[in-house]
């Protein structure tokens, strides 16, 4: 809750250690889908999987996203035991990669089909 009482605004969280063209391609991909999102600096140190959960958890939208200072992206539903393939990036994520998994991970909050280009 916000000072006053007011409702947290539902969000996508987004964990990132690598601020830069990678962030701000997934959240291009989350905004063009029309879902607000929420970014935090994380320094920690944490793979983009462990990112990712903990944003879940955290996220009004029970979605989150972890971005890590390798440039990997990974999109984990709270409900999700762990990566799922088509929503993690194999290594550093290519701009194109990294707004596709932005965009999916808006779809996920909206309950629409994933796009289904191959994500490296």
């Amino acid at each position: 809750m916000f000072e006053g009482g007011q409702p947290e605004r539902p969000a996508i969280l987004v964990l990132s250690a690598a601020t830069g063209p990678i962030q701000n391609a997934v959240l291009a991909g989350i905004e063009e889908e029309g879902v607000p999102s929420t970014v935090e600096t994380s320094t920690t140190g944490e793979d983009a999987d462990v990112l990712a959960g903990v944003a879940a958890g955290r996220s009004s939208l029970d979605v989150g996203v972890g971005i890590d200072g390798q440039g990997r992206v990974c999109v984990q539903h709270e409900k999700l035991t762990g990566p799922t393939p088509g929503l993690v990036s194999a290594g550093p994520a290519g701009l194109s990669s990294a707004r596709i998994l932005g965009h999916n991970a808006a779809r996920l909050v909206v309950g629409i089909p994933l796009r289904t280009e191959t994500v490296s």
